[in-house]
């Protein structure tokens, strides 16, 4: 089985400008993990739920909720966001993908071809595989 087979092809991305508030809201909404950093079409970083706790608990400790929204509407993704990214192809196999999520310690990946984001496949994804294969 490829990733092909199993990844989300409806990507919500955002860009390295956007601000932190903006990928909260899309990840609160859409019931996000990750989100990929996109930039020419290309892939260019990625921003995890666990970037957002970091730049919540490092500036925003001690202070109410108004406080720690208003700090991440003033922070920009390419201040938070995470690269070099690990991509993986359509045709890459399931079980490589999830060896790479394991090894480089991830929960997504981007799927692309070329530079051009086509889907990504998250550690929920594999796991969705896993149980179809033992039902």
């Amino acid at each position: 089985m490829q990733v092909k087979d199993i990844m989300s092809t409806d990507v919500v991305v955002v860009g390295r400008n956007d601000d932190l508030g903006q990928v909260q809201d899309l990840m609160v909404t859409k019931k996000l993990r990750h989100v990929p950093v996109v930039e020419n079409d290309a892939v260019v970083a990625m921003v995890s739920q666990r970037d957002l706790f970091k730049a919540m608990l490092s500036s925003t400790m001690g202070y109410g909720e108004k406080a720690q929204t208003a700090y991440l509407h003033s922070v920009r993704v390419k201040e938070m966001m995470t690269y070099p990214v690990v991509t993986v192809a359509p045709d890459t196999s399931v079980g490589e993908a999830a060896g790479l999520m394991v090894h480089q310690g991830i929960g997504c990946l981007p799927v692309v071809e070329g530079t051009r984001l086509v889907g990504v496949v998250t550690k929920t994804d594999l796991l969705r595989c896993l149980h179809s294969m033992s039902s």
